[in-house]
């Protein structure tokens, strides 16, 4: 397992939703460089959390922006983004006090939801956008 490095290719088209995504990512790599690194389980907890918050924020402004447009797959989005949180809720939970090392099973998870959902579900709603704009 590795960093993830950000590629162009993972940008939806817009700029407020892919600097909010860059800055997921960079905080999934700190989580894996702080676990890799056998930082103490304080850092690692640490790190989480701002993680945890960030993509709470994140998907909150994302869900503000799907609402704005009226984006007709709204709920299924907004699904997908719920199954993501409670995951990092539990994986937050389980990281209290300090006391857990995450697996690289499970940084591999959060790089591979977070990439696939931005590849997925994210393009098309930027796609979305991109026509409804033009044509309006």
């Amino acid at each position: 397992m590795s960093k993830l490095i950000w590629k162009h290719t993972y940008d939806i088209g817009l700029e407020v939703i892919d600097s909010q995504h860059r800055i997921l990512v960079d905080l999934i790599n700190d989580l894996y460089e702080a676990n890799s690194t056998g930082a103490a389980g304080q850092v690692v907890e640490d790190v989480f959390i701002k993680l945890s918050d960030y993509t709470h924020y994140h998907f909150s402004s994302e869900e503000d922006m799907l609402k704005l447009y009226r984006y007709p797959k709204l709920e299924e989005h907004i699904a997908e983004h719920e199954g993501f949180r409670q995951t990092i809720k539990k994986l937050k939970s389980e990281t209290k006090g300090g006391n857990i090392i995450l697996s690289l099973k499970t940084i591999d998870y959060l790089k591979d939801w977070t990439i696939n959902h931005i590849l997925g579900t994210d393009r098309e709603f930027g796609e979305f956008v991109r026509h409804r704009e033009t044509n309006d």
